[in-house]
């Protein structure tokens, strides 16, 4: 721990340990535009051991920021690559180690100074997987910049960077998978199609964290097509679905991954501790390189397209740059218990139904459940439970004909639409709501037979006989008059919430909101008899 009450000594120590031409640079400050280094190297160029020591001085690069001399490392730095020293090409890979931004940003320079005498270190360096990540990312910049600045090796490092993606620890681990995407980007830096094949095939063989680089990115750097106009914005992409960044909790992999609908649930959200997480993704999740289910959390990138996502949910403005069916869905899901996460809901579910093996609502709303989670096969064989349980339940019926139909199953979709109206007479289904399936089962049936899917304009109610309606479910719907009382929502059938306002709760000794001007418990708020 430093002494913070110790007195500076009147001369710094560093004066002693360098010659007097160096002693200029450890009160030089913080470079600036006016920093002439041609001055310096014309001044320093036999004193290139003593700039070498300096810039790996432990003590000066370890000093305060308010201090001069701490600049002094990077001043000796700049000195050396404006001299070209050769000798010093070695010992300052050292530097490549330090977690250090100016630094970072100095070093390539320096190396594309030296030239290429530097080559064989830094290839060494780079080799080295006992160094850190973005120390070997580093000395493929350094390499690129030698050969932006020395044509003549230009060919020979592109040949190396482009050998070095074919490593057999290309694909070891999601660190290596990281370097090579630093290392394509240099090579697209470099601008040479020699190095095109090699690219192509590390992203064939799926080696390329994709967070780093793209490799329509690297084909637009190597000029085999069109770079990106970035002074317009940008139009929403033609692939249909959700493109979501997901890092495996096994490998470590990070990887884009594409699902027709995702849902995020606000409720789970806004708790501090939630037991579940708010992200549902209706599939199952498998990583493309270690084969892991459902192993995953959200990337970097991930938690920027939830940002980004719910910022365009908020504001209509934003919404140009995705499609709808392009953004996650931002709900609250709801069961017949009232609201909780559908892994909760599954979990009830099966516990109801361990007491209540032959309750055919149970089956069906816990196939909602299901269903809506992706896992279409149990989701089905619970709606055949219902339908073994009830052969006069409806519900379960339309459920398997959607499901049959989604398959492309037409000819079982039919038989299980024409069930629906041979037994929705009979059912004990409100009048308004049988009109409605009837109506559904017609429509479907007319599309089925002339082969082809139906289409619906709203998506089709999942339905079910208990109250209030079983399996998740969205809180809020379509926008409506503040006062109205809130609808019932339709199990397994989430929808995007729009903005409403709660209504507030009223004090009985407060004026009636109707208007009256009476006291609330003299209006509406007397109790009935």
């Amino acid at each position: 721990m430093r002494n913070l009450f110790r007195r500076k000594p009147a001369v710094d120590p560093a004066t002693k340990r360098y010659p007097e031409a160096l002693a200029g640079l450890l009160t030089l400050g913080e470079p600036t535009a006016d920093t002439n280094y041609q001055d310096w190297a014309d001044r320093l160029q036999d004193d290139v051991p003593d700039l070498i020591r300096m810039a790996l001085d432990k003590d000066l690069n370890q000093r305060y920021e308010d201090d001069p001399a701490v600049w002094a490392p990077l001043h000796a730095l700049q000195i050396l690559g404006v001299l070209g020293a050769a000798e010093a090409a070695g010992p300052l890979t050292a530097c490549l180690d330090w977690d250090d931004d100016w630094t970072s940003e100095t070093i390539t320079d320096v190396y594309a100074g030296i030239g290429p005498a530097a080559i064989p270190f830094l290839q060494q360096y780079l080799e080295d997987s006992t160094h850190e990540m973005y120390g070997r990312a580093k000395a493929s910049g350094s390499l690129a910049a030698i050969a932006q600045a020395h044509p003549e090796v230009q060919k020979d490092v592109v040949a190396y960077l482009a050998a070095f993606l074919d490593r057999p620890a290309a694909g070891a681990s999601a660190t290596e998978e990281t370097l090579t995407g630093f290392v394509i980007c240099d090579l697209g830096d470099l601008g040479d199609r020699a190095a095109y094949p090699a690219i192509k095939r590390a992203f064939d063989e799926n080696k390329v964290d994709t967070q780093i680089v793209g490799l329509e990115d690297v084909e637009a750097d190597l000029g085999l097509r069109p770079k990106p106009d970035y002074s317009k914005f940008p139009l929403p992409p033609e692939e249909p679905g959700v493109r979501l960044s997901l890092r495996c909790k096994v490998c470590g992999r990070e990887r884009f991954h594409l699902f027709p609908v995702v849902y995020y649930d606000l409720r789970i959200a806004r708790q501090k501790k939630p037991k579940y997480d708010p992200l549902i993704i209706p599939q199952r999740v498998v990583c493309p390189k270690c084969g892991a289910v459902d192993q995953y959390e959200l990337g970097d990138m991930g938690h920027l397209a939830i940002i980004s996502d719910l910022l365009a949910h908020k504001e209509p403005t934003l919404r140009q740059f995705l499609r709808e069916d392009q953004r996650v869905k931002f709900i609250e899901f709801t069961s017949r218990w009232g609201p909780m996460h559908p892994f909760e809901a599954i979990e009830r579910y099966q516990a109801e139904i361990a007491r209540h093996p032959d309750d055919a609502t149970l089956h069906v709303g816990y196939g909602n459940v299901l269903k809506l989670l992706g896992r279409l096969n149990e989701a089905e064989a619970e709606f055949q439970r219902g339908a073994e349980l009830d052969p006069g339940y409806p519900e379960a019926w339309v459920n398997l004909a959607y499901l049959a139909q989604d398959r492309g199953d037409y000819a079982t979709a039919i038989a299980h639409w024409e069930r629906v109206l041979a037994i929705l007479p009979q059912s004990d289904m409100p009048p308004q709501k049988r009109q409605e399936v009837l109506e559904l089962a017609n429509e479907s049936l007319r599309a089925l037979r002339a082969r082809r899917k139906p289409d619906y304009v709203v998506g089709p109610p999942i339905l079910d006989k208990a109250k209030p309606s079983p399996g998740p479910a969205t809180k809020t719907q379509p926008a409506r008059p503040a006062q109205s009382a809130p609808p019932k929502a339709k199990a397994g059938t989430p929808t995007t919430p729009t903005e409403s306002r709660p209504i507030p709760r009223v004090g009985r000794n407060e004026r009636c909101p109707c208007g009256s001007g009476k006291k609330y418990k003299h209006c509406h708020g007397r109790k009935k008899k």
